[in-house]
């Protein structure tokens, strides 16, 4: 009976490590992410900056079609 009560204990134990492990990760990646996306300041929550991630992205494309664009234009 004691062995099921420790099993049951470690393994709770070790989802909330995994959880933590997690989390802390997620925190890591948002931490980037504020500091890659412009306007990714320190107050902002989390819907906010994947939003501002989408426009980013958006952006970006569409630089890379105009630039696309013009050097097609340049080229013989």
């Amino acid at each position: 009976m004691r062995r099921a009560a420790s099993h049951s204990t470690s393994g709770k134990i070790s989802r909330r490590r995994g959880r933590r492990v997690l989390r802390r990760s997620l925190q890591d990646l948002h931490e980037e992410l504020r500091m890659l996306i412009p306007g990714g300041g320190p107050t902002l929550r989390s819907e906010e900056l994947l939003s501002l991630t989408a426009d980013y992205i958006m952006f970006l494309r569409f630089k890379v079609n105009v630039l696309r664009a013009i050097s097609e234009m340049y080229m013989p």
